[in-house]
């Protein structure tokens, strides 16, 4: 029996079904790409040479008037669904940063043999786990492992995911270079890709900015930081609509609960925006201060703290207090700055951020010393070392010390201060005894 001609063959695989429904309704490429896909990117899908995000798919149905089931009809369509539910069920758990899970979940979709792109999103929310459970070595295998199932022809957008996530991990442990390295590779490929996830997008763009400026790269921080708050979107609370939406999921069936984590993650995402935002601005509000321009300083500061209650995030609001109380120090009231950081110490030491507690104890420090405490201010600054040490950000060590150093050569401790020198050279080294 001869075969059908071309034009009139069943469409088996997704790009095909892409292409077809397409045809059918009289839609260009860019026509079906509209402003958050690309022309560029419906072309690879129909040739098969992307296999699209759960997200973009969304889009292409929608646009289409098609069910997801249309596309995905390739698979065996129970086990796309079971995974789908799993890989949901693990991002939602990712956003609340419940880790056990986040394993579970995840677990559960490995197990039903998922393609490469796939299992290298899977790999990349055990990472993040990993990451949240002091795991490093084991992190950084599994975005080891995802990096080599995706390249940039066939998985761009993963690709940019994963090297976002190495760049974030080798940034948290203070290797400031390498973590630049990924995190502009992660800039570069969305960019050349043409990925529009203004999400990844801004994430990408603020930690890059935070990086630039350890790194005392201002004037690349400050560009890089209101290109970010450029990109965030504004949000209000949603974390407790989102929550709903987790609770209603466990109770539905399959294709419900799909739709209910697909609706909390959206929330989440939005909430997210609103992290992006705050943290952009606290950026701002240092980089302000750092050039010496306190009034711009102050009225970030302002911004951001308002911007903080109203999202009720807890953290960043214990972030922009340790920074008013850097302004109201720089401006002569150590008691007023002794307060505001160790009211924030206390309340980021309850969270286990110790990155930032110690910066509220380098606040409150040279607060002490300024107030002719000394025995206080080494105490403080000494807890503050320890803390930056045990999480190995030896760049910030460094810098500490270095200050600490200068503080013990101002009061006559020449013996004490030129061992916080050699520790600031050589901030891998043993601490200096206390």
């Amino acid at each position: 029996m001869a075969s059908l001609p071309e034009a009139v063959q069943k469409p088996v695989t997704l790009g095909e079904r892409v292409r077809a429904a397409r045809h059918e309704l009289g839609l260009s490429q860019a026509q079906l790409a509209g402003d958050e896909l690309t022309k560029g990117f419906i072309s690879q899908v129909e040739a098969g040479l992307v296999r699209p995000s759960l997200r973009s798919l969304q889009i292409i149905a929608s646009r289409l008037g098609r069910s997801l089931d249309y596309f995905i009809g390739d698979e065996s369509l129970a086990g796309a669904k079971r995974r789908l539910f799993h890989r949901l069920a693990a991002q939602a758990a990712l956003e609340r940063r419940d880790w056990g899970a986040v394993r579970h979940e995840t677990m559960s979709a490995l197990a039903q043999q998922p393609p490469a792109a796939e299992r290298a999103t899977l790999l990349r929310f055990l990472a993040s786990a990993d990451t949240a459970e002091g795991k490093r070595e084991q992190a950084f295998e599994r975005l080891g492992e995802a990096m080599a199932l995706v390249d940039a022809n066939s998985d761009p957008a993963e690709l940019a995911q994963v090297l976002h996530a190495r760049g974030v991990l080798y940034v948290e442990h203070g290797q400031l270079a390498a973590g630049a390295e990924s995190l502009e590779a992660a800039r570069d490929l969305m960019e050349q890709r043409e990925i529009t996830d203004p999400r990844l997008r801004a994430r990408t763009l603020v930690h890059l900015g935070t990086v630039y400026r350890r790194l005392h790269r201002t004037a690349k921080a400050l560009a890089t930081y209101e290109l970010a708050l450029a990109v965030a979107s504004r949000s209000s609370e949603l974390r407790l609509a989102a929550q709903s939406h987790m609770g209603v999921a466990v109770a539905l069936e399959l294709d419900g609960a799909i739709a209910n984590y697909q609706r909390a993650l959206g929330l989440f995402e939005r909430v997210s925006d609103t992290a992006v935002e705050l943290s952009v601005m606290q950026s701002l509000a240092t980089v302000q201060f750092e050039h010496g321009d306190m009034s711009a300083a102050r009225e970030t500061v302002d911004r951001c703290s308002e911007r903080a209650a109203l999202a009720g995030d807890v953290r960043v609001g214990a972030i922009v207090d340790v920074l008013r109380a850097r302004i109201t120090l720089e401006e002569g009231d150590a008691d007023g700055a002794l307060h505001l950081a160790a009211a924030a110490e206390e309340r980021l030491a309850e969270l286990g951020d110790h990155r930032q507690q110690a910066d509220a104890l380098r606040v409150a420090a040279a607060a002490d010393h300024q107030r002719g405490d000394y025995k206080s201010s080494d105490r403080a600054y000494r807890k503050a070392i320890e803390l930056l040490a045990s999480i190995e950000d030896h760049p910030d060590l460094s810098t500490l010390a270095a200050e600490y150093a200068q503080k013990l050569r101002a009061r006559g401790d020449l013996e004490s201060a030129f061992a916080y020198l050699e520790l600031a050279r050589d901030p891998a080294a043993s601490r200096p005894a206390s």
